[in-house]
């Protein structure tokens, strides 16, 4: 299994972000990491796991980004891809926010986590360190099955980020790029049937 798609719900936080920095035209200044994993990588560690069991039966396996991003590499991929979200202060972003939900033009994407995001959103998104060597351990003896060893683990980069934002283009969640960006946007490989019964599910996977 690889990531080809990058299909993603609509109604997660880290996704809404994007779009929300998007709206007010800025990115928050925020350097706490994002523990954020390819789905690939995940089912790749679902099916080591459940075939190799580390050390004893029942071991918790975490799951973790290596390396990870921050959320200022995260939404750093905006500009890189040609939206206008230059990187500002949190105060001034929270100010932005709060400033286009007073407008009321428009629905903001982070309407429904707005007393998080302009809280002290820096504090109550930091990430804790997980210990995953179990799930390391798993992966390495999964190798000779797989064919490839992945315990060093996996982890979102920006050219990822870029085909979160096509696939979200694509299925009219994200507005295009306003500008060239340093890197092209890649082409999104969902086709029009699967965003039409994407619009039927309905719930966090469903409608943008």
């Amino acid at each position: 299994m690889i990531l080809t798609s990058a299909a993603t719900n609509t109604d997660d936080f880290l996704i809404r972000m994007l779009k929300g920095c998007v709206q007010v035209g800025a990115r928050p200044d925020i350097t706490n990491t994002i523990n954020m994993v390819p789905v690939d990588h995940v089912a790749r560690l679902v099916i080591a796991t459940a075939l190799n069991q580390p050390i004893a039966p029942m071991v918790v396996c975490h799951v973790t980004g290596h390396p990870r991003l921050t959320f200022n590499q995260y939404l750093a991929a905006l500009e890189a891809f040609g939206y206008e979200a230059p990187k500002v202060d949190f105060p001034k972003w929270r100010d932005a926010v709060e400033s286009f939900v007073e407008q009321g033009k428009e629905e903001h994407a982070l309407l429904g986590l707005y007393h998080m995001v302009t809280g002290d959103l820096p504090g109550s998104t930091k990430a804790p360190e997980l210990d995953d060597r179990n799930s390391a351990a798993a992966l390495k003896a999964d190798a000779a099955r797989s064919g490839q060893d992945f315990s060093a683990g996996s982890a979102v980069t920006e050219d990822i980020v870029g085909q979160y934002l096509s696939f979200l283009i694509a299925r009219g969640f994200m507005p295009k790029p306003t500008k060239k960006g340093n890197k092209t946007l890649p082409e999104s490989k969902i086709t029009q049937e699967q965003i039409e019964a994407l619009d039927r599910v309905g719930g966090r996977g469903g409608a943008a």
